[in-house]
């Protein structure tokens, strides 16, 4: 046989080969999730834990320790033919190395020739993830519930309409979402703290506002809470249809109306940047404070 066509056949057939085990790793994959599974990943002080899940829920607790724990529960509710189709085709994917752990759910579509289509059914991931008080943390998603507590990292946040809670967090906090609602809860702000949206509703109680925050929307309300004895510089604009109110006497160094105000409380300090068209803002003392 010619020196050429062996090469060719030989090249084909580790083709083939590859071909087949990737089909088999794939297939023992999709197996190996069941409808409830863990996952566990051993990281780095300061790692990052990034989580893509486009509904269900995101919920992270720290603890101590230095592993990340994954609890999968996958939801499902439909037909018995329905339910084997979308529990063999959902699939959640784990990357990991010391300094990142991804997750990530890949939901089924109804975009490929031999899918099945029926379709009456309302399905999810619920993600319940154990993790390392220092760690940073990006989660991505639609519409899942989001729950984050504990956590001394930076925390980011997109997503167009999941309720969200974060607690008792220390670091940076980046919030980019549509609509639904926005509630921290005893956060201390190293860094920044940003929280942008078009229709949430916002309540923010910080412990302190670290170096800078803005928070802004076009429609809903932001409440700002923040000690009694915290030293804020504050711009404040709004639009015509908004409201500003505050429980803390005010030194305007720009004049003062309903819809704008630029000055300090307690001689200043953070920075607070306040937007709204549409919405009310507020900025209270805490509780307890008054």
């Amino acid at each position: 046989m010619d020196l050429r066509i062996r090469k060719a056949a030989y090249i084909v057939a580790i083709a083939i080969m590859l071909a087949l085990v990737a089909a088999k790793s794939w297939s023992q994959t999709a197996e190996s999730q069941p409808e409830h599974f863990q996952r566990s990943f051993t990281v780095n002080p300061g790692a990052t834990l990034a989580v893509e899940n486009y509904k269900g829920t995101i919920h992270v607790a720290a603890a101590n320790g230095n592993q990340v724990t994954v609890d999968v529960q996958k939801r499902f509710e439909g037909s018995d033919a329905d339910r084997k189709w979308w529990m063999e085709n959902v699939k959640i994917s784990f990357h990991d190395s010391p300094g990142r752990v991804e997750v990530k759910v890949d939901y089924p579509t109804h975009n490929c020739i031999i899918c099945r289509q029926t379709g009456d059914y309302t399905a999810a991931v619920e993600l319940e993830i154990g993790v390392p008080r220092q760690i940073n943390v990006k989660l991505d998603g639609y519409k899942p519930d989001i729950k984050v507590s504990g956590i001394q990292g930076d925390l980011t946040i997109k997503s167009y309409k999941a309720p969200m809670l974060v607690e008792g967090t220390t670091g940076a906090i980046h919030i980019d979402t549509y609509k639904d609602t926005i509630r921290l809860r005893d956060v201390t702000i190293r860094g920044t703290l940003v929280v942008k949206s078009y229709k949430a509703d916002a309540d923010i109680n910080a412990l302190s506002l670290g170096q800078s925050a803005e928070v802004s929307n076009e429609k809903g309300s932001i409440v700002v809470r923040v000690p009694a004895h915290a030293g804020l510089t504050v711009d404040f604009e709004g639009g015509r249809h908004s409201s500003f109110s505050s429980d803390f006497s005010l030194r305007a160094s720009a004049g003062y109306s309903g819809r704008e105000f630029h000055g300090e409380i307690n001689q200043g300090g953070a920075k607070l940047r306040l937007r709204t068209v549409k919405g009310s803002v507020e900025l209270r003392k805490a509780a307890g404070e008054l």
